[in-house]
């Protein structure tokens, strides 16, 4: 039997939640014939199985509570997956007053995990390491040195 464009929009939902310009992305890259493509992501969208500000508040949760992105690295990566920036910041303003989350918060947390584990290293090397990780998850550097200051990993400037 024919795969439809529709089930193999469903069969990428069910792997793993997705924003409209990333479905019709990767449907178009699969070759899959454009009118098929916007008819199936209509009928997602119908159906409330495509929704790109659920996405955005998915993906910002988990980057805030697990490996701690800042909020330009969520704004970048979520850019990229098509969706807008103010959508990005209401998405991130709502986690805040419903879970508690706050990016800039979130640097405090995964400083101090990542301190924990550079404690065997001489205190230069361990700065300049922690420095970069954080730098590397998208944290500005006043951000980083406030961080730092409140772990105790004060820089020497």
């Amino acid at each position: 039997m024919a795969r439809t464009t529709y089930d193999r929009a469903l069969n990428m939902l069910a792997f793993r939640a997705r924003s409209v310009a990333e479905l019709r992305r990767q449907l178009l890259r699969k070759e899959e014939p454009a009118d098929q493509v916007e008819a199936a992501i209509t009928r997602l969208l119908e159906q409330g199985l495509l929704n790109d500000a659920d996405f955005a508040r998915q993906f910002a949760r988990l980057k805030l509570s697990g490996p701690g992105a800042s909020k330009f690295r969520i704004i970048q990566e979520l850019g990229r997956k098509g969706i807008a920036k103010p959508m990005v910041e209401e998405a991130l303003d709502g986690l805040q007053e419903s879970d508690g989350l706050n990016a800039s918060e979130s640097i405090h947390r995964v400083a101090a995990k990542k301190w924990r584990s550079l404690s065997k290293l001489d205190s230069v090397t361990a700065k300049r390491r922690l420095y970069s990780f954080l730098a590397r998850r998208g944290f500005n550097p006043d951000e980083i040195r406030s961080a730092m200051d409140g772990i105790g990993a004060e820089l020497d400037e």
